[in-house]
């Protein structure tokens, strides 16, 4: 017999293969090439309920990041070397995640389809990739990833959602019936990151850009991140899920204690995004988006040994027309060294 406390966090056996590929290929780089050198792994967390305490649109995402050391076997830097970004004198390192999302309507109490409000979707995704650390007389990082998921009832994102709100006494949403139908996603993800200092190593300014190009969202982005703290050069910024740009998916610290205040911003363009648009068949509920969408950010870092804490506060502007008020939610982020 099923056990049904398990099944809301099932993983679909096609995306749990890609990712349990991606993971056996870096634990085994691990072993085998950290004597010098640590993996990092984040456990990322966002939700409205850290905002403004809502708990509507983009109401939920988690993601676990996994990013090895920096030895890696000649047959992977062969590889890596094909991308157009590629610098031989680099540090390369190869970084597998998995994650979920979860969005919904502002009205969850009501089972009819509300026209005029975002769908009902979830995501549920891995990707696998590779980082590019180039430290020379500029410092900057390249990311390239694919990423793999699953939008719909598949993506477990209505049983988790009803599973959590049952352990926390919190109204169970009403209208998953109307979410998106099930669909596979393939996205190729490309993030270029900047360190600029400013003062030492107190104060920097992070800019980037980056693309998204696939069936779950194409956009292209940029913004900058500026920070103010102490030991900056252990990583790139907070590590957010996207869309976000997602600075620091690992940090190498400096020294024994780190901290910094950041605040930034970020816009794209966003030509494709299947949340709002609905399933790519046409046969699914969607609203009209908005093409111009930006987020506001601000938040802390702080780096002891080899663990580091993030938290961040997000505002993001109306992504699709009707849409009554900016959304606000917030990010905690743990990762540790291994």
């Amino acid at each position: 017999m099923q056990n049904n406390f398990l099944r809301p966090f099932a993983v679909p056996l096609p995306l749990a293969t890609f990712l349990l590929a991606g993971l056996t290929t870096s634990f085994a780089i691990t072993n085998a090439w950290s004597e010098d050198s640590k993996g990092n792994l984040t456990l990322a967390v966002e939700n409205d309920l850290f905002g403004a305490g809502t708990d509507k649109h983009y109401t939920h995402g988690t993601e676990i990041t996994y990013v090895s050391d920096t030895y890696q076997p000649s047959w992977l830097l062969t590889a890596a070397s094909w991308m157009p970004f590629f610098e031989p004198n680099a540090e390369t390192r190869f970084v597998t995640s998995l994650g979920q999302q979860i969005y919904t309507p502002a009205d969850t109490q009501t089972e009819h389809l509300v026209p005029d409000d975002r769908p009902y979707a979830g995501w549920l995704y891995g990707s696998v990739g590779f980082l590019n650390d180039y430290r020379a007389s500029a410092r900057y990082v390249d990311k390239l990833e694919l990423v793999v998921g699953l939008v719909g009832p598949q993506s477990g994102a209505q049983s988790v959602q009803r599973t959590i709100h049952k352990w926390i006494g919190s109204d169970i949403p009403q209208g998953w019936d109307n979410q998106l139908h099930d669909e596979t996603t393939v996205d190729l993800q490309y993030q270029r990151t900047w360190m600029l200092p400013l003062v030492d190593n107190n104060i920097d300014l992070v800019p980037d850009i980056g693309f998204t190009l696939g069936t779950s969202q194409r956009n292209v982005q940029t913004g900058a991140t500026l920070r103010i703290g102490s030991g900056l050069g252990a990583d790139f910024g907070p590590p957010l899920i996207r869309p976000s740009a997602a600075g620091g998916q690992y940090f190498k610290p400096l020294q024994s204690f780190y901290w910094y205040l950041f605040g930034g911003a970020h816009g794209r363009y966003v030509e494709h995004n299947i949340f709002l648009d609905g399933n790519t068949d046409h046969d699914s509920h969607s609203v009209r988006k908005n093409s111009w969408v930006g987020d506001l950010q601000a938040g802390l870092v702080m780096g002891i040994g080899n663990w580091r804490l993030t938290l961040t506060e997000i505002l993001r502007s109306k992504e699709f027309e009707g849409q009554d008020d900016p959304d606000e939610f917030g990010a905690i982020a743990i990762t540790y060294r291994l």
